[in-house]
């Protein structure tokens, strides 16, 4: 168990610091959102490793403005507490490794929980806990790509540091909060 608990301590705070969630099986866009844009970039030729510099501007451009629209959105979900709702933005990959029992253990004894009282159960638990509290109104500046369908949405804090608040994932037309593996 303690072997456990030192290789999933970075798991889990990583976790913590960039956790998100949502419900429906596919994502009901808000009243005035513009129609998904369906901009994919070319997978890298077979054996090659991806290089984001192969990504356009154009495809940059368009990119961002789906992934702030996703993630205005889901911040909406996420206020207003819409855990089935949540779940739906969710890749199946995130689900899994929000809901393991030994992932929520160890999230259960951050500080933060501890102090509160709670152990988290249930991916349920992990949203209302530890995903409404910090996810609500996060602001997007900028994404990397880390492959032709994945991202990292990045916020430029006050003093310039970049911290990664979602790992995103095109799933066919649609964008997922992913866990960035």
């Amino acid at each position: 168990m303690r072997t456990v608990r030192i290789l999933l301590a970075p798991l889990v705070a990583a976790a913590l610091i960039l956790s998100c969630a949502g419900t429906p099986e596919e994502p009901v866009p808000l009243p005035g959102d513009p129609p998904p844009a369906a901009v994919t970039p070319p997978p890298p030729p077979p054996g090659q490793a991806f290089d984001p510099a192969s990504i356009t501007p154009e495809v940059k451009r368009d990119t961002m403005e789906e992934v702030k629209s996703f993630i205005n959105v889901v911040n909406q979900v996420i206020r207003q507490k819409d855990y089935t709702v949540w779940r739906g933005y969710l890749t199946p990959e995130y689900s899994t490794f929000y809901s393991s029992p030994a992932v929520l253990a160890e999230m259960s004894e951050s500080a933060v929980l501890k102090r509160q009282g709670i152990k988290l159960e249930s991916l349920q638990d992990y949203f209302l806990y530890v995903v409404y509290p910090s996810r609500q109104s996060v602001r997007v500046d900028d994404i990397e790509f880390t492959s032709p369908t994945q991202v990292k949405a990045v916020t430029i804090t006050p003093s310039g540091d970049r911290q990664v608040y979602y790992y995103l994932e095109k799933v066919g037309e649609s964008w997922k909060i992913g866990t960035g593996r």
